[in-house]
């Protein structure tokens, strides 16, 4: 079965990705620890640290001084910041 994707010249990625400019950035996956929820090394995470994280949500956080990404209910609040929450992610298939 195929899906048939609709085609358009006039896509924005800030109308669908980016709700609060200022507050949005774009991060580099580095390791593969986040594959079992689709985030694979070398994707583009686009970050917004304007959102209050969901039980479900996946997040950018500081431990040790270093950012690394994590499923929200994995974190241990003691040893963590949560630095934004990721609201996509753009990979290169190429």
């Amino acid at each position: 079965m195929f899906t048939v994707v609709r085609t358009t010249t006039n896509l924005s990625l800030d109308e669908h990705f980016i709700k609060h400019s200022a507050a949005t950035f774009f991060v580099k996956v580095e390791g593969d620890g986040m594959e079992d929820h689709g985030l694979y090394k070398g994707d583009t995470l686009i970050v917004d640290r304007s959102i209050n994280p969901e039980k479900t949500s996946i997040v950018i956080v500081v431990i040790d001084g270093e950012l690394t990404v994590r499923h929200f209910s994995d974190i241990d609040s003691e040893e963590a910041a949560v630095w934004g929450v990721v609201r996509g992610s753009i990979r290169d298939l190429l």
